[in-house]
């Protein structure tokens, strides 16, 4: 498990709450496939071997999702899993430690996919008390969730172990500030000129689905506007086309390309199935649909300039 390629985990589990959101909510499957698994998998719990993992693990009167195994093939940790936002701390909770204590299993975990909670069963002390390790991908940044995450490694798990990482898996840029001055002479100002090697225009730019965000979009009027997630290329670029009066309500609907079952931008916000969108957001007035994966949406972006008769090379974007 290369901690790079944790990290890399860590952030495309991050957009993709961000984008696919509400049908997360709706659903414990989907939560488990997209973003309990892949996690799992990437701390060396092969969600697909049975001699390690094993789903709906029966203990007790209940079952268990997962039962991680030990290497006496008995669990090292059982997880029970919620769809996304769901209350962590409920009757699962107790009920789930009660399955530890029943099979001797010495720790627990409790899972909406996005915050993690990890307890610690034996310990001889109230239940707010058992809880060892806690994190939040949405809400923490990437290498201190990769830290907290290692608790979940199996060969510390092996061992008996459920601990958060105590080393900086990525070690932050040194700011200016950071430095000691050597010249008491102030620099002077950035130029205000963009390099155009920092940039990529939406004409070329051809994303896979674990391609880090982009930090910035730059207009063709030269405005720029920041951004964090691959679904707001999409949002910002409808933004900037409304305001700049190139995108009209009588362009609605723009359908998706090679698809007559989503839009991509409407004035209410339903495809024509009569389904609602999935991951929308209201853009003045009209509705864009952000539930798309990293490809598409950059590729939604194309569609929608051109469909207004825009030049998509006049679009770009800067990664950090």
């Amino acid at each position: 498990m290369p901690l790079e390629e944790l990290h890399s985990l860590v952030e495309t589990l991050k957009e993709r709450i961000e984008l696919h959101g509400a049908a997360l909510r709706a659903s414990e499957a989907l939560t488990r496939y997209a973003l309990i698994d892949p996690l799992l998998r990437e701390l060396g719990w092969d969600t697909t071997d049975p001699v390690l993992v094993i789903p709906e693990y029966k203990s007790g009167n209940g079952r268990a999702d997962y039962a991680l195994l030990g290497s006496d093939g008995s669990p090292a940790m059982m997880v029970e899993a919620k769809s996304l936002d769901s209350s962590l701390r409920d009757t699962a909770l107790t009920q789930g430690i009660q399955y530890c204590l029943e099979k001797g299993t010495k720790h627990f975990a409790l899972t909406d996919g996005n915050s993690w909670e990890i307890y610690e069963t034996h310990r001889p002390v109230p239940i707010d008390e058992k809880r060892v390790v806690e994190f939040d991908l949405s809400r923490q940044p990437a290498a201190e969730v990769c830290l907290q995450a290692l608790a979940l490694w199996r060969p510390s798990m092996e061992l008996g172990r459920a601990a958060a990482g105590q080393v900086t898996l990525i070690q932050p840029e040194a700011r200016p500030s950071d430095t000691p001055e050597s010249d008491p002479i102030a620099p002077e100002p950035a130029s205000p000129v963009q390099d155009d090697r920092a940039w990529q225009s939406l004409s070329e730019l051809r994303p896979k689905q674990r391609t880090p965000s982009p930090v910035e979009i730059q207009f063709p009027d030269g405005s720029l506007r920041p951004i964090k997630y691959w679904n707001r290329v999409v949002v910002e670029v409808a933004r900037w086309l409304v305001n700049s009066k190139y995108l009209r309500i009588d362009h609605c609907p723009i359908p998706q390309t090679n698809s007559r079952a989503r839009y991509l931008v409407h004035k209410e916000h339903k495809h024509p199935t009569g389904k609602d969108f999935y991951n929308r957001e209201q853009v003045e007035t009209i509705w864009v649909e952000k539930d798309y994966i990293i490809p598409e949406l950059v590729e939604n972006a194309r569609s929608i300039i051109n469909h207004v008769g825009q030049d998509t090379a006049q679009f770009k974007v800067r990664f950090g």
